[in-house]
């Protein structure tokens, strides 16, 4: 783990300062750390985990969660589009389709920001493994004594699933619309030729599905071994994905509803604006809450700590 996590950190700082170097940009900008920045601290969070210990490892600790904190800091805002794009333009291969706008992803780009969330993935399962040995905790499940799970801790699942998918519905359904040649939304002629094959709609229409049935599933409490981890993994893909976004267009609302800013697009009407974000930020968080409660409700048996009364 030690070993993966610094050899990841490395690569990904010469990627940052690689990237830094030779201009590369973003398909969509976003505001992101500096990649020299991010380079700097992704060599500092491999050094700081290369270090012995010592008697302060909470403060050793501390230091690398905030200097992989600032790591990430150069890919979280870019990460949603730049994962979008990627999906879109292989999605774009098969179809043949055209739209309103270009699908030109930066491949650069995408290798650093993949690199960077491998990384940071690393650091995270690193910092958990460290602070369960450091607290005389069972590397497996994190426990000190033998306990049940919480009562009815799957059950309660569908709550944060159903959540989710109210969330993905609004933009999901906007999206099907748009593909399908509606004008609901629409102020301008600017998508009269899409169709379910142009880029961006019915793809997308298509990835909303499916993070839907992957909702009620997490929510049902089912999957284990792979299909847990692989069930976890979309979830916390989907919420890096949606967040940021969410979030970002969250605080740009505040502006507009201060007087401050406006919302003006000729293509799309500013109450279509306003739930396609609202749906990312209500569908992020309860994609997060979700996929964080199915994790620990579906933990596996653990022998040294788990009681005989213990129902999995």
């Amino acid at each position: 783990m030690r070993t993966a996590c610094v050899a990841a950190c490395a690569a990904t700082a010469v990627a940052f300062a690689l990237l830094g170097m030779s201009g590369g940009q973003d398909p969509v900008a976003m505001p992101t750390a500096p990649r020299l920045v991010a380079a700097v601290a992704a060599a500092a969070t491999a050094v700081l985990v290369l270090l012995p210990p010592g008697e302060r490892g909470g403060l050793r600790a501390g230091a690398v969660l905030g200097a992989a904190a600032v790591m990430l800091s150069g890919s979280l805002l870019a990460i949603p589009h730049t994962v979008l794009m990627v999906i879109v333009r292989v999605s774009q291969q098969f179809t043949g389709g055209s739209g309103p706008f270009a699908v030109e992803p930066s491949w650069s780009a995408t290798l650093v920001h993949g690199l960077n969330v491998v990384a940071t993935a690393l650091v995270a399962l690193w910092l958990v493994v460290d602070h369960r040995r450091r607290n005389d905790r069972c590397l497996r499940c994190g426990r000190i004594s033998a306990t049940p799970p919480p009562a009815g801790s799957r059950g309660r699942l569908w709550w944060p699933a159903l959540v989710a998918v109210a969330g993905a519905l609004p933009y999901g359904l906007l999206k099907l619309a748009w593909s399908l040649g509606s004008g609901v939304g629409l102020t301008g002629d600017g998508f009269a030729q899409v169709t379910a094959a142009s880029p961006g709609f019915g793809d997308t229409v298509v990835l909303t599905g499916f993070s839907i049935v992957v909702c009620l599933v997490m929510g049902a409490g089912l999957g284990k071994g792979v299909v847990r981890w692989a069930l976890t993994a979309v979830g916390a893909g989907g919420a890096l994905m949606l967040l940021p976004v969410g979030l970002t267009a969250a605080a740009q609302f505040v502006t507009v509803l201060w007087g401050g800013a406006s919302i003006d697009d000729s293509e799309i009407a500013p109450w279509a604006f306003g739930l396609v974000y609202g749906s990312f930020l209500v569908w992020g968080v309860a994609f997060a809450w979700l996929t964080v409660a199915y994790w620990r409700a579906t933990r596996p048996y653990c022998r040294a700590h788990s009681t005989e009364s213990a129902v999995w």
